[in-house]
């Protein structure tokens, strides 16, 4: 009698949710699934899976059982030991996800009547079919006489590390992703035709992407997957592989990825399940990939006949139709709204300084064969995060000089072969995916130091990575995380992207230059090329302390019209590099004549303070027209202001998107004029 009431309460407890109201009654067609594995098997089924089978009309219930890290081994010595050691996540039939923990093997199989049951080996080991084994063949026979007959036994292919990826175990395949994706693929093979397993291609979807979309970050760390893209691609493999439906097509949406990059994945994923033992590249319309320097996707338009027609917001015009009459009105209402526009609805807001912020001197002393002292700063911000700024200063300055201050794309070290500038920190660098040193001046010609020290000026920099990197990782690195409340983890919809990231931690830098005594604080200008022009522009835009503004071929979302569809677009840039702005901005992607505002009124934030625009004749691609009209806007706002035209400079050079000794000539004369006086 013990054991029936004993049963009879094992049985209710089963049929309980986590909150002890009966369970919910499901269709009869629900498909249940099961996996055993660890953080990879996390990012395969505990995102998207069950939204993406909703979407076509289907019902899964979906169990994970969970131990990072864990190997075939170890899963068989748990079960032969019933120990309860397990994370055990599951998403019912009506999407309710309930944790259990310190579960066991033997409960979780009990749970359900699974349909379907995944195997997973822990991925350094993955690649060697002799290390499966006895422990896969135990745990076979162990879930057998676990489960019903009809229960399908499965086995996810892992997928090879980035190929610059620092985990210890890469070194096992000579750190080669191409010689560990073939070992995946071999060994899984082996152990799909002797155990007659089905297998879910995972690991081959992966690299499908990699040689589709050669820009894509699939991975986040270098073998956890991406948190959006990444995942979403593993659950349109495991939606294929387990319904033998094309996920081509499939209409669920997830949050943060745009239309080709879900189409990128579904065909990717659906290669791979049609050819689960080798490389497929995938016929696509990539709409990102410009590597080739001539290739561009049909919508891209470089005809300047083909400009579409267009009308621009009044910058003079506030939001609800009143006319802005007077400078003061401009000031203190029509300015103030502007940037609150741009910042929800473009690039994102951004905090203050941190509380707690500090800075030490990690190195200074004479530099550049006695033409500068060179000062070497961290800037703490957070826990183990800083920023390096590399300052030099003329060597015969009487007092605080003016200065540029910049970000740099590859690190301190390539702005001059000076052998004193100090490389990042290994572990710190390889958080941001700096895993090579770059060379010492590799980027030099776009930093003619000698020349702005010669013209009496300081140069500060520093790397874009030390606030925020350079690559869509779900916002999980850099400076981003300092904002989120308790369960965020990705910024809301007006909360900053890179770029406003990067523009705080200008902000930043200018923090401690009030205290450095060689720089004048109040005489420096925000400079940038490409991205990082955009960049100026918003940290001075935004912190009114930059005495001036520089933006070098700053192009879409910097200093050309978006509404000219000319050269990169907004589809483009947010498709593309979508960690660079707000998510809000996205639904301006093919709808900019939506936008309340275009990058003339932006740049007319700048005033009354200097404001240089240049761009390349041969540089379509930023739109060399967009960003001369734009700038001829903002001085209609200088005009308004009764500012000096001499205020606003622009210059257009021969040549292609770089910055030049030649544009750096153009400003330093513009700065001696406005930052010298």
């Amino acid at each position: 009698m013990q054991k029936f009431l004993a049963a009879v309460v094992s049985v209710l407890l089963f049929c309980l949710s986590a909150n002890g109201a009966p369970a919910r009654q499901v269709r009869p067609d629900t498909l249940r699934i099961l996996a055993i594995g660890n953080s990879f098997t996390e990012d395969a089924v505990e995102h998207n899976l069950h939204e993406i089978a909703a979407a076509d009309g289907h019902v899964m219930i979906i169990g994970n059982l969970v131990i990072g890290g864990c190997n075939l081994e170890r899963h068989w010595r748990n079960a032969e030991g019933d120990s309860a050691v397990y994370s055990y996540r599951k998403i019912g039939a009506d999407g309710v996800r309930i944790k259990h923990p310190k579960a066991r093997i033997s409960t979780t199989l009990a749970d359900e009547p699974w349909d379907v049951l995944v195997f997973h080996q822990q991925s350094t080991l993955a690649g060697k079919p002799e290390d499966f084994e006895p422990w896969l063949s135990r745990l076979i026979q162990y879930a057998k006489s676990r489960t019903p007959r009809r229960c399908k036994q499965m086995i996810q292919q892992t997928w090879a590390y980035a190929q610059e990826s620092t985990h210890e175990g890469f070194a096992v395949y000579d750190r080669s992703q191409e010689k560990m994706y073939e070992a995946l693929c071999h060994g899984f093979a082996a152990i799909a035709k002797k155990h007659r397993l089905g297998v879910i291609p995972s690991g081959t979807a992966v690299q499908n992407s990699r040689h589709t979309f050669n820009r894509e970050n699939v991975t986040r760390d270098g073998y956890h997957m991406h948190k959006w893209f990444g995942r979403y691609l593993l659950a349109c493999t495991w939606y294929e592989a387990l319904y033998k439906t094309s996920v081509v097509g499939n209409t669920y949406r997830p949050p943060h990825l745009q239309g080709p990059r879900i189409a990128l994945a579904q065909q990717c994923a659906h290669a791979a399940c049609e050819h689960p033992w080798g490389l497929t590249r995938v016929d696509f319309d990539n709409p990102f990939d410009t590597s080739g320097g001539n290739w561009k996707p049909d919508y891209i338009n470089t005809d300047p006949s083909k400009v579409p027609a267009y009308t621009l917001p009044d910058a003079l015009t506030m939001q609800d139709g009143r006319p802005v009459t007077t400078p003061e009105q401009w000031y203190r209402q029509r300015r103030p709204e502007l940037l609150e526009l741009f910042e929800t609805e473009m690039y994102g807001k951004a905090p203050g300084p941190i509380d707690g912020m500090r800075w030490e001197v990690a190195e200074e002393g004479p530099a550049l064969e006695g033409k500068a002292l060179r000062r070497q700063i961290r800037i703490f911000y957070a826990d183990h995060k800083y920023i390096t700024i590399l300052i030099y200063l003329p060597a015969d300055a009487k007092g605080p000089v003016p200065a540029f201050l910049g970000m740099n794309f590859e690190g301190n070290v390539t702005v001059s072969a000076d052998p004193g500038i100090l490389y990042p920190e290994p572990n710190y660098a390889r958080a941001y995916r700096i895993y090579t040193a770059p060379a010492r001046g590799a980027q030099a010609s776009r930093w003619p130091v000698e020349d702005i020290l010669g013209r009496g000026f300081a140069l500060v920099t520093f790397h874009t990575s030390d606030v925020d990197p350079d690559f869509d990782d779900g916002f999980g690195n850099g400076a981003a995380p300092l904002i989120y409340k308790e369960g965020q983890d990705y910024p809301e919809p007006d909360q900053w992207g890179t770029l406003s990231a990067w523009a705080w931690g200008m902000s930043r830098v200018l923090d401690y230059l009030e205290i450095d005594p060689g720089v004048d604080a109040s005489r420096v200008a925000a400079i940038g090329h490409s991205r990082l022009g955009k960049t100026a522009l918003l940290a001075a835009a935004r912190d009114e302390r930059f005495a001036m503004a520089i933006s070098n071929e700053s192009g879409c979302g910097g200093a050309a019209l978006s509404r000219r569809r000319y050269g990169e677009t907004i589809r483009f840039i947010t498709g593309n590099f979508p960690h660079w702005f707000c998510g809000n901005f996205f639904k301006y992607a093919d709808n900019e004549d939506a936008l309340p505002f275009d990058q003339h009124e932006f740049l007319a934030l700048i005033a009354p303070r200097p404001l240089y625009v240049a761009s390349a004749e041969d540089d379509s691609w930023s739109d060399p027209i967009g960003e001369r009209l734009a700038f001829q806007g903002a001085q209609a706002v200088y005009d308004f202001l009764g500012l000096d035209r001499g205020l606003t400079g622009y210059h257009i050079r021969e040549g292609q998107h770089e910055l030049t000794r030649e544009d750096w000539l153009h400003y330093l004369d513009f700065a001696e004029k406005h930052l010298k006086q």
